[in-house]
């Protein structure tokens, strides 16, 4: 299905306190110049909120996002030279829409098209020439709100994308209940000191294309593990896995199977998996959870097909030891890659990302729990994967070329596992 969605208004919102003299500048890390040079996205839906007016909840969304921005107030600032983010209180955009459509039909027939009409701008836009934060506040015929979000990748990982919404949610529902809050001033820290940043203006960890080549279509699908199905890839891996390894193994030796079958011409002799590992708890000392930032490094794992068939136990074992390699204090800034991942024409790079345990589905406004949390958009050869709101499954979003996918969707041993879902109900 396709849906219409009116723009209604646009605005800048900037922070409720200017920025202090101590606060006017956030130097970037060598991690956050690492980042790709696009958006994030994602977008949360919540049920029509009975106890209050349709306006006074935007009104009061636009407040406390205001109130957030002082301690968030990098995100309102603007990138300068690739290596520093003016605190400028220049603001964020917010645009206000209204969809023509029943939100529970948008959430039964789940196309990532009709997402990213829910978001406030292309994702894949240069995020250096912009401002970081970009929301839109999407209004279904039902009364049903979605909150689409683009915040730059430069400044944010997973983890500060959960933080800043989770600091958005407090500051409403303490207005609301007019109850005092604590929020720490110091969510945004230098983190130069840790991972110094190089004299390059930017580079990053994965290419998009350039806009004057020609990209091949792409098809994004949702795919649901559910308790059963991680349990049962648990047990197929023979050896202690996580819920997050287990799944990702799993769609990369699908994935793998797709591609060797399109180049059955062999050309391809290597097959690689870049996952991002959150260094907030492995550098000594430890930072905080909330630490705002790409506090993240990429591991690579390799699968090469001179090792023999493709096997799933391997690849979980590969992924493991990837990890594993990180070392003991999270970190080896001498032997960080400097240069930016470029793609051999014998290999094959599959990204990936891991949203889980974030507890996105935790973000109340103070209309109740998300009834769905997603991302808004999905780069070609990349995986992402999120809790389901239960907490006990995982929900992965797959962007291939495709012919890639169309191989992949009559993989009957892989759907064993996994349900292809158009449907969060």
């Amino acid at each position: 299905m396709d849906i219409k969605v009116d723009i209604i208004s646009k605005e800048t919102i900037k922070p409720f306190s200017p920025s202090s003299k101590s606060h006017k500048s956030h130097k970037l890390s060598l991690l956050d110049q690492k980042a790709p040079n696009c958006y994030t996205t994602f977008v949360l839906f919540y049920n029509k909120n009975s106890s209050s007016d349709l306006e006074n909840v935007i009104d009061s969304l636009k407040v406390s996002l205001s109130k957030t921005l002082s301690y968030l107030n990098p995100l309102a600032g603007r990138v300068k030279d690739g290596i520093t983010v003016e605190c400028n209180d220049q603001g964020v955009d917010l645009t206000r829409a209204n969809v023509h459509e029943d939100m529970s039909n948008v959430l039964m027939n789940l196309k990532i098209q009709v997402l990213r009409k829910l978001l406030p701008m292309n994702p894949l836009t240069r995020s250096d020439d912009n401002v970081l934060l970009a929301l839109q506040i999407n209004c279904f015929a039902c009364g049903g709100i979605a909150i689409g979000v683009c915040v730059s990748h430069l400044i944010t990982d997973g983890s500060s994308i959960a933080t800043f919404l989770k600091t958005w949610a407090s500051i409403i529902q303490s207005r609301a209940e007019n109850d005092n809050i604590t929020i720490s001033d110091k969510l945004f820290i230098d983190c130069t000191s840790i991972f110094p940043p190089k004299e390059v203006h930017s580079f990053s960890m994965f290419q998009f294309g350039k806009k004057d080549q020609l990209q091949p279509k792409m098809a994004a699908r949702r795919f649901m593990f559910n308790e059963s199905n991680i349990l049962a890839l648990d047990t197929k891996a023979e050896r202690s896995t996580s819920r997050v390894e287990a799944v990702l193994a799993f769609v990369w030796e699908a994935v793998i199977a797709a591609m060797q079958k399109r180049n059955n011409n062999n050309s391809i002799k290597n097959y690689v998996i870049r996952t991002p590992i959150d260094l907030r708890r492995r550098i000594q000392p430890p930072l905080p959870q909330q630490t705002m930032g790409n506090i993240i490094h990429m591991v690579e794992a390799n699968w090469e097909v001179s090792e023999g068939p493709l096997d799933y136990k391997l690849l979980v074992k590969k992924i493991q030891d990837s990890i594993k390699n990180v070392t003991k204090h999270g970190y080896d800034v001498k032997n960080m890659d400097d240069r930016v991942r470029t793609l051999n024409k014998e290999e094959r790079i599959l990204g990936s990302t891991s949203l889980c345990k974030f507890n996105f589905y935790d973000i109340d406004f103070g209309w109740g729990r998300p009834k769905w949390a997603s991302v808004g958009s999905i780069a070609p050869n990349l995986v992402v994967l999120m809790d389901t709101s239960d907490g006990k499954g995982i929900e992965v979003w797959l962007g291939l070329v495709e012919e890639d996918m169309a191989i992949l969707e009559k993989n009957q041993e892989f759907f064993k596992f996994v349900s292809l879902s158009r449907s969060i109900f």
